[in-house]
């Protein structure tokens, strides 16, 4: 008869008792998800910043070796200027020697 009573008290009770159990469920789902939605679109803005600053530090970079390049070929160019003077101060002064 207890099985019988206990059944009963389910039967009459338990419907009222399941709907409120899963709608805390399913809010406490809820804003679990949106927790970790918050979390991932923060996540995503510092790797967005972070990716930001990367680029910032690669142009620099570019910039930087593109002057370093230009320096080295001015450097070049008026080495080159220069030897060919030796050169040509060198075959003058050898004609007045010969």
């Amino acid at each position: 008869m207890d099985i019988v009573a206990l059944a009963v008290v389910i039967g009459i009770f338990g419907p009222g008792l399941f709907i409120p159990i899963t709608a805390m469920v399913i809010k406490h789902r809820k804003e679990m998800m949106e927790l970790e939605l918050e979390k991932r679109r923060l996540s995503n803005q510092e790797i967005a910043k972070q990716i930001e600053a990367l680029r910032a530090e690669i142009a620099q970079l570019r910039e930087t070796s593109t002057q370093y390049d230009m320096s080295l070929q001015a450097n070049l160019e008026s080495l080159q200027e220069r030897v060919r003077a030796l050169e040509q101060q060198m075959e003058a002064h050898t004609r007045v020697l010969l």
